[in-house]
């Protein structure tokens, strides 16, 4: 698979992943959507904020799995793919919990969301990095 493809399914394996976990009261952060409003505030109605954030979103997936070719390249080379993956994501909820959430206004690691914002995240940043490593 192609970096791009790559990307493509990974940001959309997240992307089904939080909306999933929004959809049952499990997820409090849903990034597409969070990019929507971050860039566009309440320019567009709900449903086109959402997909303008989850083409956003996509965008900076396929940017991020160049990243992960780069750390597998120059980072981990000779580490199991699993392993490689969970390292990519670890890093990347590192980078938004610091940068990102604090950003848009969800706090250090979305902490303004709820308690376990830092947990789903972790684990919808898991879902990208286990489908990018697996793919690639």
């Amino acid at each position: 698979m192609n970096v791009i493809s790559a990307g493509i399914l990974a940001g959309l394996g997240m992307a089904v992943a939080m909306g999933v976990g929004e959809l049952l009261g499990m997820v409090k952060i849903n990034l597409p959507r969070v990019d929507g409003e971050f860039f566009f505030k309440t320019r567009f109605n709900k449903p086109v904020t959402y997909l303008l954030g989850l083409f956003i979103h996509l965008g900076t997936s396929v940017c991020f799995t160049v990243g992960y070719l780069l750390f597998r390249r120059y980072g981990v080379p000779h580490i199991p793919w699993l392993v490689a993956g969970l390292l990519w994501a670890a890093t990347l909820w590192l980078a938004f919990g610091l940068t990102v959430s604090p950003v848009t206004g969800y706090g250090w690691f979305g902490s303004k969301a709820g308690k376990g914002a830092w947990f789903e995240l972790l684990l919808t940043h898991c879902v990208y990095g286990l489908i990018v490593a697996k793919y690639l």
